[in-house]
């Protein structure tokens, strides 16, 4: 990893190589007037995750999140980002007025950072449109909102620092760089233009530190590209993404000089799957893929996306550079021919089977932690040692050195005590676990989630 750089999708680091110049501006007149209209769409999302073990033998863990949306349709419909709610065990979707509701996912999109959520509600939400990103100037006024570090609903104002950023996180990277805050928990809220139309999803924000907050340099999401994803996983009948099976990359001045191809545009064949529909039409690793029925673009990304957006089984023209010549070769588009393009709420729905750790950690009573926590001679129990950051028991104020007296109705005196009783409990399709805990302050009983945590 280039250690310089990186790209932080609420604790993933991905590392592009960026250029160009990023600005800042402070808030307009019309910005007030944005906000009021907008703000009351975007909503905070609470999330309980379980993140994979780190180590072979550990169990997973639960951890408090906390993520951005906004509402598309005023029966609550929510837009977000699919690391949002990667491993949620429960979604609480809290409005702009504090009511707070469940949320259910809809669908997600491994490859296309999106995500949809829905909620019920007895009356209409307000709705955001979606607006044109096409139109977006380097330069433009932008404003983003959403729940950072999950202190609230936030507004920050803006400008589009540049357009079609590759960030390395799929082949069709066509982000959105702006200089209006993104920081962790912003991912999933909108950007928004002047009109107070969505033209972006916050997704990720840059630093070299892979653990800082945001330094002048976020991406979103097109609304374009998100709006197509959105659709898909709203109606399963929408049309599928269209795939011709090959990789490509940039034509760099150096490689067309290589090949010929003089000072053209467009993009260079590395692979071609055996199975797609561009092996057999004829298609070779070395041809240069210079248009799409007659479009010319670019880069190679530009060229992915509108291959996705081909309608399946449709034919179509691509214009070629090879042995020194342009021709024109016809390929059958086909589905896209695995789950990498949309994952479904089933699926979504098979994630974290296994019981989640809590995040405590226990050990047998002894003299030595009696008099370290001032615990009385006469509690018997199991200490609790160390409380994971983020984790339920955090959130439930457990701290090292109460300890564990009772589990449901079980005097437990050390951890393996505590474990059986609790997997018994799970293996009996308990949801919840009944925890006494006893400190300095007097007894108190708490709830610890075993399977899915409801809101």
């Amino acid at each position: 990893m280039n250690s310089l750089l990186a790209l932080i999708f609420a604790g993933l680091a991905l590392v592009p190589v960026l250029s160009g110049k990023t600005f800042a501006r402070g808030a307009g007149a019309g910005d007030f007037t944005v906000a009021q209209t907008a703000t009351p769409a975007v909503v905070n999302i609470a999330l309980w995750k379980v993140r994979p073990p780190t180590k072979v033998d550990d169990p997973p863990r639960r951890v408090r999140t906390y993520g951005s949306g906004f509402i598309i349709d005023p029966g609550g419909i929510i837009v977000t980002n699919r690391h949002v709610i990667d491993g949620a065990t429960s979604i609480q979707v809290i409005l702009s007025n504090g009511d707070q509701l469940k949320g259910e996912i809809v669908g997600a999109a491994p490859m296309p950072d999106i995500a949809v959520v829905k909620v019920h509600t007895d009356h209409p939400l307000p709705a955001l449109r979606w607006g044109d990103s096409k139109a977006l100037r380097v330069g433009d006024p932008v404003l983003t909102i959403g729940n950072p570090l999950g202190l609230g609903m936030s507004v920050s104002a803006g400008i589009v620092s540049a357009l079609n950023r590759d960030i390395k996180d799929t082949p069709y990277d066509n982000y959105i760089q702006t200089d209006s805050a993104i920081n962790h928990g912003n991912s999933g809220g909108p950007m928004v233009d002047l009109n107070g139309e969505v033209v972006g999803v916050d997704t990720a924000l840059y630093n070299p530190d892979e653990a800082g907050g945001f330094i002048g340099i976020g991406f979103a999401i097109p609304a374009e590209f998100a709006k197509v994803v959105v659709d898909r996983l709203l109606d399963p009948s929408h049309p599928k993404p269209g795939w011709l099976g090959v990789t490509l990359q940039d034509l760099t001045r150096e490689l067309s000089l290589a090949l010929g191809v003089g000072g053209a545009k467009g993009a260079i064949i590395a692979a071609v799957d055996d199975s797609g529909p561009a092996h057999a039409a004829g298609l070779r690793p070395s041809d240069v893929l210079l248009a799409i029925d007659g479009l010319r673009l670019n880069d190679s990304r530009a060229y992915l996306r509108t291959i996705v957006q081909i309608p399946v089984g449709r034919q179509t023209t691509l214009s070629v550079w090879r042995a020194g010549k342009e021709q024109a070769i016809a390929a059958n588009v086909a589905e896209w021919p695995n789950s990498m393009w949309v994952m479904s709420a089933s699926m979504a729905e098979k994630m974290n089977k296994m019981m989640p750790d809590s995040g405590l950690r226990f050990a047998p009573l002894i003299d030595d932690t009696r008099m370290q926590y001032r615990i009385d001679g006469k509690v018997k129990g199991a200490l609790i040692t160390s409380v994971e950051k983020e984790s339920e028991a955090a959130d439930l104020g457990i701290v090292p050195g109460d300890v564990v007296t009772l589990v449901q109705d079980i005097p437990v005196a050390t951890p393996d005590e505590i474990r059986d009783v609790a997997t018994k409990a799970y293996g009996g399709g308990s949801q919840f676990l009944a925890v006494l805990i006893q400190n300095t302050k007097g007894a108190r009983w708490v709830s610890l989630s075993l399977g899915k945590l409801e809101p």
